[in-house]
């Protein structure tokens, strides 16, 4: 039954399908009938509610909710700034990508449109390779052999009978020739195909070889050994050395030009070096015999008039100054621990609208007031420096851009050993005070500097530059103000000076422009100890702990008073004067 109707179904689609498709259209057929009643997959679909499901009217079921996914990314900042060196001002810089990359694997595929695939393609010849015919069991090529049998008769039905015309034999064998050549694919070079390739070479077979050599001659040798005979040879053999020295004396070695010049220049600087210092020790006697009489005063003078008045008399001695200085001010003046004869002075500008750029730090002696011992030229004004008390070559200053420097008056003036001159490691506002700190446990030198800006900072000369650390930013005890922005912020102090405690090197003083006195330790960067909270009316410029009694201590101030406070009292109860 099956078979006729598929005949006539082949008998009726042999004038209007090829042959292929009425293959494929009768093998549907079969597998249509050889399922039977298996028709499930026709059923409708069923669609399963659970029982508490929200029942929604047609308006709602049809309303849409339209939900706009973007790219934008919160965590990106959208405000970068960076100073521009050029302009002088900080500029805006663009926004970032709002683009994450998880996962980014080089690989080796090429898109089929890139133009390297294009390339490879063209030299290529892709061959279709044959699918592999399926493994089919006895029924199912029993039904297979059946439908070629329908086939071959409807395509019978189908072609016309046609003339049969023999190609000769050698035509058909050029064309086979030309097919073969026009397959053979282009080879395309790979970076994964290798050929390893070995060889092997032949061992030298090993060969042993001796020879046997006449013994060396031995002689017996006896002597006595005695004090002087050591003596002796060690006296032979000094003399035979300098006899080779005398020799390598007496013949010369051609010099350069370059060797030549250097030599001359070496031995300039070495007589304008002595003939300076002749001339620096012939300007020490002529001051010390212009001057003496004033030196005889310093030591000696006594005034009888003292007797008969209360209040003691001021006599000038020396006029220290150098020309060069003459537009500066005096800002700090320091003696030397060592040598009491000499003093450091520095010049800077304590107006802010003054026209002065640089400074200047001079020693001067009591030997030779006439002219600075030192001279060393800044890039801005200096406004304190102070002497180690351990090393006493080395001068720490401080300056009006919050920079700070280390100077060995050893050496030449021109650069110091060691400058706090970058963008973060400096302060910010005028250095008013430094103070040497004891060596750390390492053995390398510290010191304090207090500014402008309220931070007290603990800098250590390492090996090639300066470590900061900051000890205590001093904050008002006044509750914070609005930014023109609207956000609060915390009023800062104005540190002006700072005092160390003679017996506890830890705790210390600090006073602001505000006249406030703060006493501080190191161990703690946030809390203050006490507070003498309007010690003066005007900023505070000194304090200074009594040599005998640490704990009492007095401070100056620009309000014109000295007061003298003791420790752990917050009224001056000493004086005022």
């Amino acid at each position: 039954m099956y078979t006729s109707s598929l005949k006539k179904t082949a008998s009726r689609m042999a004038d209007t399908m090829p042959t292929k498709e009425i293959t494929r259209h009768i093998s549907f057929l079969r597998s249509r009938m050889d399922i039977g009643a298996d028709i499930d997959w026709l059923r409708g679909k069923i669609f399963l509610k659970p029982e508490d499901q929200l029942q929604l009217t047609e308006v709602e079921l049809q309303e849409e909710f339209a939900r706009v996914l973007t790219i934008h990314n919160t965590r990106i900042p959208d405000s970068l700034v960076e100073w521009s060196w050029k302009l002088k001002t900080f500029i805006m810089l663009p926004p970032p990508p709002h683009l994450v990359t998880f996962l980014s694997i080089p690989g080796l595929v090429l898109h089929k449109d890139s133009e390297e695939a294009k390339i490879q393609l063209a030299g290529e010849l892709i061959m279709e390779k044959p699918l592999e015919e399926p493994i089919l069991l006895e029924e199912e090529e029993e039904e297979i052999e059946e439908e070629e049998e329908e086939v071959v008769v409807v395509e019978e039905i189908k072609k016309p009978e046609e003339p049969k015309e023999h190609e000769p034999e050698h035509e058909h064998e050029h064309e086979e020739e030309e097919e073969i050549e026009r397959v053979k694919p282009k080879k395309i070079p790979n970076q994964f195909n290798f050929c390893e390739r070995a060889a092997l070479t032949y061992t030298n077979p090993m060969r042993e070889t001796s020879t046997q050599t006449i013994p060396p001659p031995t002689e017996l040798f006896n002597t006595h050994v005695f004090q002087w005979t050591i003596f002796d040879e060690y006296q032979e053999d000094f003399a035979q050395q300098q006899r080779e020295k005398e020799k390598e004396r007496r013949v010369p070695l051609p010099l350069k030009k370059e060797d030549i010049k250097k030599k001359a220049q070496t031995e300039s600087d070495a007589i304008s070096c002595r003939m300076i210092q002749a001339a620096k020790t012939l300007e020490r006697m002529v001051n010390q015999n212009i001057f003496d009489e004033i030196a005889q005063d310093y030591r000696y003078w006594d005034d009888p008039s003292d007797e008969f008045k209360t209040e003691g008399s001021l006599l000038p001695l020396w006029k220290f100054r150098y020309e060069k200085t003459n537009k500066h001010d005096v800002t700090y003046l320091c003696f030397n621990s060592r040598y009491y004869d000499l003093f450091a002075v520095s010049y800077g500008a304590m107006s802010f609208s003054s026209l002065i750029t640089n400074g200047k730090v001079c020693l001067f002696t009591l030997k030779n007031p006439s002219y600075p011992e030192w001279i060393c030229s800044t890039d801005s004004p200096v406004m304190c420096l102070e002497f180690s008390e351990q090393h006493p070559h080395l001068l720490v200053i401080g300056t009006m851009d919050g920079s700070v420097a280390v100077y060995n008056i050893m050496l030449p003036p021109s650069t110091p050993q060691y400058r706090s001159n970058d963008v973060i490691q400096k302060h910010g506002g005028i250095v008013w005070e430094v103070h040497w700190a004891p060596d750390t446990e390492e053995g390398k030198l510290a010191f304090y500097s207090v500014s402008i800006d309220g931070k007290i900072n603990y800098w250590i000369l390492n090996q090639n530059d300066l470590g900061l650390t900051t000890v205590m930013t001093l904050f008002l005890d006044r509750p914070p103000i609005p930014g023109p922005d609207g956000t609060m912020i915390t009023l800062k102090g104005c540190g002006t000076c700072f005092a160390f405690h003679p017996t506890n090197q830890n705790i210390f003083l600090v006073g602001t422009e505000e006249g406030t006195i703060y006493k501080c330790n190191t161990a703690y960067s946030s809390i203050y100890m006490s507070t003498y909270n309007e010690a003066h009316n005007m900023p505070i410029y000194q304090i200074v702990y009594n040599k005998f009694n640490s704990s009492i201590f007095a401070s100056c101030s620009g309000d014109w008073r000295i007061k003298i406070w003791e420790d752990d009292r917050m009224r001056c109860s000493m004086g005022t004067i």
